[in-house]
């Protein structure tokens, strides 16, 4: 089969968790020359902004509606999401439904079935562990022919919770596109000089993202060396903002040393990004592959991490001397150590800099991503 049909699942409408690499992934697989088109969740909640559906149109991805296509399980609206699903299927004729989600992953699951000539349904996982073994799970599971997973443990433990045969997981990392590295930057926007190092963080404003951590790793830092600022790229409602940013960091007398830009997108972050000297990240937030991690090494940053999830195998030494930062204890001494040796060592964080470019271009490829999907669409279906 030389161009399969595809059709790409995502259950939900927020520009939240694995939103950003499903679309990358959809689009790179569509310059390849694979005929893809993305499911647009219809159903949003009152006043909520579609996000998904405006990147779609950016991207110039084709879409279908008509697909609630909710996060959670809501009983009505997977049997209608059922229906609609089995008349694309039978109107488009897909060879592939690629799910994102576990309530899209169900829905496709319970739509092939008894059907006559079902379309093979892959998984892509954002996790660094397998999913649970829940009974919609091992419902779903059982009816896909592929998983892409983003680690080595996710890998295996699909194949152990789910008794998935090796060959049929495919090892999928994190991917970030390639980016600009000169261009102009945010540094005179956020009010700092060339004698100022800058210390990024990415997080939306919320309580389980651990400020309070945070802010004791900056009063740690500038009291050994005041001329570093840390730069908040990240939003969050009226009162997270005020009780966990500006009233802490005022209580802790930090507040000469943080800048709050807010939030930024497109260009204005690529501007930021190119102002910083390292990048902190604490603990992932709803996207599981740590995305603004991956981000921030294409463009040739040293990260300072925790152990959490993912980050460990982020920052990780894939080749000999090629350290592209730091994954240590959750605690304020220990971050805050390991960005003092970075930012007192302008040796190491170029070196750590250029380790972190080098992963992102050559392990990170969304081209080489999109490829062995293709190959794996390819495979699944010769097999049928």
């Amino acid at each position: 089969m030389s161009r399969p049909r595809v059709l790409h699942l995502f259950a939900n409408y927020k520009w939240t968790g694995p939103a950003d690499p499903a679309i990358r992934a959809a689009a790179r697989l569509r310059s390849l020359g694979v005929d893809v088109t993305f499911a647009q969740a219809s159903f949003v909640h009152p006043g909520g902004e579609h996000r998904v559906s405006e990147e779609l149109w950016r991207w110039r991805l084709p879409v279908v509606t008509g697909l609630e296509l909710r996060k959670h399980f809501h009983a009505p609206s997977l049997l209608r999401d059922l229906r609609a699903l089995r008349r694309l299927i039978a109107r488009d004729g897909y060879d592939v439904l690629h799910c994102h989600q576990g309530q899209d992953h169900l829905i496709a699951a319970t739509a092939c079935r008894r059907l006559s000539r079902p379309p093979v349904i892959v998984r892509s996982l954002y996790d660094p562990q397998a999913p649970r073994r829940g009974w919609r799970e091992r419902y779903a599971f059982a009816r896909t022919q592929a998983v892409l997973a983003p680690t080595e443990p996710a890998r295996e433990g699909v194949c152990r919770r789910f008794r998935f045969a090796p060959e049929r997981v495919l090892l999928q990392e994190p991917v970030t596109e390639p980016r600009e590295l000169t261009g102009p930057d945010a540094r005179q926007r956020f009010g700092c000089s060339d004698e100022h190092l800058l210390v990024g963080i990415t997080a939306r404003v919320q309580p389980h993202r651990r400020f309070e951590l945070l802010w004791r790793v900056v009063r740690h830092v500038v009291r050994a060396l005041p001329r570093v600022r840390f730069v908040l790229l990240g939003r969050g409602n009226e009162r997270d903002l005020r009780r966990l940013v500006t009233q802490p960091i005022d209580e802790l007398g930090i507040a000469e040393h943080v800048v709050l830009p807010g939030y930024q997108q497109g260009e204005a972050y690529h501007e930021a990004l190119r102002a910083l000297d390292a990048f902190l990240f604490l603990v992932p937030g709803s996207d599981g592959t740590c995305r603004a991690v991956s981000d921030a090494m294409a463009f040739a940053l040293p990260v300072v991490a925790t152990r959490r999830g993912i980050l460990p195998e982020l920052l990780r030494a894939r080749r000999p001397g090629e350290v592209p930062g730091f994954a240590v204890d959750e605690t304020p001494q220990a971050l805050g150590d390991a960005l003092l040796r970075l930012l007192r060592d302008p040796s190491l964080r170029a070196e750590c800099g250029r380790a972190a470019l080098r992963r992102a271009r050559l392990d990170m490829d969304p081209a080489r991503a999109a490829e062995r999907t293709r190959e794996l669409y390819h495979v699944l279906l010769e097999s049928q």
